[in-house]
């Protein structure tokens, strides 16, 4: 928490104004502290995430399959979230991930997808209480996206879909990034960086020549680039200098043949195998 409070602060400083946070990153108060301490809380974009409802990966672990008691759990978190944070409302919740256990390969079955619209519906609830002002998902697949927006009872969509996507993915990997954008759902990347694998990579090294870049930031500018969406991104760090580079990612452009040359890269794979999703894959 105090490592959290301080991150915000220093990226607040910088100029930063988006911060990231989830139930089970067990810093929430960290992160509220530093918003509140940063400023204008209206000057601050932030984001926080619930568990789904079976999450046998990392604490909390459960294993809830009945809607009703899903549908309860997440209401309950949601609330205990905001208040860990301290804040009077979150800008962008999203659900964390579907209820698959972490690996699963497969599509949205029926059982999930009853869990996954039950979340949904307490999301809505709480959006419908002006405690957040948006809410979305995170690593959700095309067939667990279509479950939850055929739902009946989903009146609001999910606007944002948080997924892995990084260089060597490929500009639409699983055909999700121009599904997302078809439905009008905004993509935001995770581990942009492919747990740092990008940063060593020799092809972004060598783009990144032409600039005066780091491969990070060349991979960073990858991302931004992508015409689809256009997509949002999530990044790590408590360094000032790492910061100041995140930050002026939008300063520069790749050209048409760098962002070819990088589109077709087929390394690094990152977590999941280089899947966008650790709970689902169609």
């Amino acid at each position: 928490n105090d490592t959290a409070e301080d991150a915000v602060l220093k990226a607040s400083s910088l100029g930063l104004t988006h911060v990231h946070t989830a139930y089970d990153y067990y810093n929430l108060q960290g992160v509220g502290r530093g918003v509140l301490k940063a400023g204008d809380r209206g000057e601050i974009f932030v984001t926080a995430m619930t568990s789904p409802c079976i999450h046998p990966a990392a604490p909390p672990q459960r294993n809830v399959t009945d809607p009703e008691a899903c549908y309860n759990l997440t209401k309950k978190e949601l609330y205990e979230a905001l208040e860990s944070l301290g804040l009077e409302y979150v800008d962008l919740f999203l659900l964390h991930g579907p209820s698959e256990p972490f690996g699963y390969e497969g599509g949205c079955d029926e059982v999930v997808c009853a869990l996954n619209q039950a979340q949904w519906r307490a999301y809505q609830d709480f959006l419908r209480s002006n405690l957040t002002r948006a809410i979305g998902v995170s690593n959700y697949c095309q067939s667990c996206l279509s479950c939850m927006m055929s739902d009946p009872s989903t009146v609001v969509n999910p606007m944002v879909n948080q997924i892995q996507w990084h260089v060597g993915m490929g500009p639409d990997p699983e055909g999700l990034m121009s599904y997302c954008e078809e439905k009008h759902v905004v993509v935001q990347a995770y581990s942009p960086l492919a747990g740092g694998e990008v940063v060593s990579d020799k092809l972004c090294a060598s783009v990144g020549l032409k600039y005066n870049k780091t491969a990070a930031e060349v991979g960073l500018r990858w991302v931004v680039q992508q015409p689809i969406g256009p997509p949002a991104l999530v990044v790590k760090s408590d360094s000032v200098k790492y910061l100041e580079q995140d930050l002026g990612v939008f300063d520069w452009a790749l050209s048409k043949t760098d962002m070819d040359t990088l589109n077709h890269a087929t390394e690094p794979k990152g977590q999941q195998d280089g899947h966008p999703s650790w709970g689902c894959r169609r």
